[in-house]
């Protein structure tokens, strides 16, 4: 009997040994809360600012993207009527993208944000604004529609007060770079010393990570046949999936900046292609986790490789991507409220996706001819974008060139002229005033005769010579303020600014270029 026993303990022992018990792994992407405060301001508080178009429809894709997500999400944009009918959620919550409204999102989004830190979770919140920004005084600032949000409000007022383990700052906006960098002192268009900018604020914050797209113009950075900015519609695609190059569901700054780098690398004028500024937060690259999303998805299989667009049935572009061959895909799909179709950009073939199963290929999908015979007259760089395939060996060989800073701000040097004009004007001015009491003093001295009583000519004699002193200073005035005006008007100006390299913990990455 105890024999018997022994035996079936060691087999016991045994099996269990075998086949120990493992916990259930809780995937990474559960133990993190995500949320988002998007903002689209398409009329800044400034009035000689053109109006843009699609920055409330930029803004309402990022709200699609982020629910996708399942990040829990705030929205401070004024849609128009054309926005609203395409994205009626995004029209039910939006808010006006005005300070009082901010104030409240952020006080809403950093109690959401409390709350799940106060129940263990880790937290990662996404600032997203497109719109206008400018610089004054070397400081960066975007626009709202009754104000300012300068680069210290942005940092203290707004990415602090979320309170969130890690924050990303995604911006499409004129001059961005200043918002994270300071220009410092000055503002003349010379070649630049070292430690000409410093990091800021954001720049400063190690759980804070940047992906700013800046422009030197006043121009938009919209084409129509996107219905929205170029640069967004790139990250968006990117955040789609189509960056993730390495296929692990996870899109890295590194991709995300290749990505965009690949897309706009056969438009021939620099002039078109985006400015971008990528840092990623202190000890981790990752931009975004897309397992959240990825029960849900679509399959492009590495031979299948192309020009692709995914869009839905009133021709709003979720995601354009060129995968190159053997580079295989996975993108997220929208909920299944209406038909969704990948259109072929090469032969103009259209897949129409089902709505079910989840997980759908390319593989399987039918080709039909696109419902769109023509795409519309688009303007002829942006044709360009995404004509080059992307894959790994993009990633792989994508280098963190230094970073161009945009040409300064209007300010004194971008007024020079009008200064110029202003110094010779004064200088004119003053030499005008100064002869004017020269004659007097000699109208006043022609009139001392040798029979004028003593007391009298001395009251004259003092009268000239304080006409004289007058003028002196007068004349010396008015030939500083000539010279200071000539000069201003002949210094030579430098055509372009040069490449300055900002160093940073984690490096900062960044693609040349502009708008």
């Amino acid at each position: 009997m105890s024999s018997a026993l022994l035996l079936l303990a060691l087999l016991t022992s045994g099996v269990a040994g075998a086949n120990p018990p493992t916990p259930q792994a809780t995937p990474a992407a559960s133990r993190t809360a995500s949320f988002a405060l998007i903002i689209g301001v398409n009329r800044s508080h400034e009035q000689d600012l053109p109006v843009l178009r699609y920055a409330d429809d930029d803004a309402a894709r990022y709200l699609d993207l982020f629910r996708l997500l399942g990040a829990r999400t705030y929205l401070l944009a004024r849609l128009d009527d054309n926005t609203r009918r395409l994205h009626p959620q995004a029209a039910a919550e939006a808010m006006d993208p005005k300070h009082a409204e901010l104030d409240t999102a952020v006080k809403r989004l950093s109690e959401d944000i409390a709350l799940a830190r106060s129940r263990g979770v880790e937290t990662v919140a996404y600032v997203v604004y497109a719109g206008h920004g400018n610089v004054r005084n070397g400081e960066g600032y975007v626009s709202l529609e009754d104000g300012p949000l300068t680069a210290p409000m942005l940092s203290d007022q707004v990415v602090g007060a979320l309170g969130a383990g890690r924050v990303h700052l995604i911006v499409d906006a004129c001059y961005s770079y200043f918002l994270a960098y300071s220009r410092g002192p000055g503002g003349q268009r010379r070649p630049l010393p070292e430690g000409f900018t410093r990091a800021v604020g954001l720049a400063q914050a190690d759980n804070v990570g940047l992906l700013l797209s800046t422009s030197s113009a006043r121009e938009s950075h919209e084409w129509e046949a996107f219905q929205a900015g170029v640069f967004n519609h790139e990250v968006r695609s990117g955040l789609f999936g189509a960056a993730d190059a390495d296929g692990d569901g996870q899109v890295s700054y590194r991709e995300i900046a290749a990505f965009v780098e690949r897309a706009n690398a056969a438009i021939p004028n620099d002039r078109f292609r985006p400015q971008v500024h990528a840092r990623p937060p202190k000890g981790s690259e990752q931009l975004v986790d897309l397992r959240p999303g990825l029960e849900r998805r679509l399959e492009v299989e590495g031979s299948k490789g192309a020009h692709y667009v995914l869009e839905d049935a009133n021709g709003v572009r979720l995601a354009e991507f060129h995968n190159a061959p053997s580079q295989s895909l996975r993108l997220l799909r929208p909920p299944p409220r209406g038909p969704v179709f990948l259109w072929r950009v090469g032969d103009a073939t259209e897949f129409p996706i089902p709505a079910g199963p989840d997980v759908v290929t390319l593989e399987s999908l039918s080709a039909e001819p696109v419902r769109v015979a023509s795409r519309g007259a688009a303007h002829a760089a942006f044709q360009h974008i995404f004509t080059l395939p992307f894959g790994r060996e993009s990633v792989t060989g994508f280098q963190f060139p230094s970073v161009p800073l945009p040409p300064p701000e209007p300010g004194f040097w971008g007024s020079r002229k009008s200064f110029g004009w202003s110094g010779l004007a004064l200088g004119a001015a003053s030499g005008g005033v100064g002869l004017w009491n020269t004659l007097k003093a000699r109208d006043i001295r022609d009139g001392v005769t040798p029979d004028l009583p003593q007391q009298e000519a001395a009251a004259r004699n003092s009268r000239i010579r304080r006409l004289n002193t007058t003028s002196g200073v007068l004349y010396g005035l008015g030939g500083a303020a000539v010279l200071g005006g000539a000069l201003l008007l002949l210094w030579p100006e430098a055509d372009t600014l040069p490449m300055a390299s900002v160093g940073a913990e984690g490096a900062a990455l960044g693609v040349s270029g502009a708008f």
